[in-house]
């Protein structure tokens, strides 16, 4: 019974760990060919902050698994005006997933920069459509 136990918490931990393991944790990871991967949901961005060097060429591979259904428009957004985003991303549908890379480059100067959902869960108005990107020197 006492082995049981352990099968048991051991297959709910690590369902725990695989369902909410970014949201607890945070994502670091990035994609082949130095695409930094950011997933847009109804929940938010994730990673919540991305670091990039002043000046650098930044590409991210921009992804979600949110059906167009549960989204304003069918899409998801990505906007900052200093950093010149503004786009769109469809939201998934038979394929399970849509992703698109989006390119542009760092400013400069370092700073802190904003960049919100406009189209899911109240847009700007809601504090988890937002994420943030640190340029550093």
């Amino acid at each position: 019974m006492g082995l049981f136990g352990l099968v048991v918490a051991g297959v709910l931990l690590s369902g725990g760990y695989l369902a909410f393991g970014d949201l607890l944790f945070g994502q670091r990871a990035a994609t082949s060919g130095g695409a930094i991967s950011v997933q847009v949901s109804m929940a938010g961005f994730t990673p919540r902050e991305i670091h990039v060097r002043a000046g650098q060429a930044v590409t991210l591979d921009w992804w979600t698994t949110d059906a167009p259904m549960h989204l304003d428009g069918g899409v998801h957004t990505m906007v900052n005006a200093a950093l010149g985003l503004n786009g769109q991303l469809p939201g998934a549908s038979g394929t399970g997933e849509s992703r698109r890379l989006v390119h542009f480059t760092a400013p400069g100067k370092p700073g802190t920069y904003d960049i919100v959902c406009e189209t899911c869960c109240g847009g700007a108005a809601n504090p988890a459509m937002h994420g943030t990107i640190v340029v550093d020197a």
